[in-house]
């Protein structure tokens, strides 16, 4: 896979991430990352590892009627790992679509078995 290859899938999976928990896919967010994998919010570890990530997703998904828009994404590939930084915007549209958030996402990813994955996934939430 050459290099543009690998930001390319990386930029995908954080597609497929955005996907996976706004139509209420548990299972599919937590494969987006390794089985060491971490999800932050900030300096806070909100899980670690596939079972907890999974609870995690379980836990929050259903209470959120959300798009996540990852935008102006800054990719870097070194061999097998890499660093995925992009814009988000959270829109709500539990009644009526609005724009409930922004921030920005800081990953560290790593390719497991020629896919890529999240290593850790920091997200800031703007105004916190």
């Amino acid at each position: 896979m050459s290099n543009i290859e690998d930001r390319l899938a990386i930029r995908e999976l954080a597609a497929r991430y955005n996907r996976a928990f706004d139509y209420g896919n548990p299972e599919a967010w937590a494969e987006c990352f390794s089985d060491d994998g971490t999800f932050n919010m900030g300096s806070k570890e909100l899980a670690a590892g596939k079972e907890a990530l999974l609870a995690f997703a379980k836990k929050a998904i259903p209470t959120m009627k959300v798009k996540h828009c990852t935008t102006d994404a800054i990719v870097e590939v070194n061999g097998d790992s890499g660093t995925h930084d992009a814009y988000l915007i959270l829109v709500d549209f539990s009644d009526k679509t609005t724009v409930n958030n922004s921030g920005r996402y800081l990953d560290d990813v790593v390719k497991v078995n020629g896919e890529w994955k999240f290593k850790k996934r920091v997200v800031e939430l703007d105004g916190q």
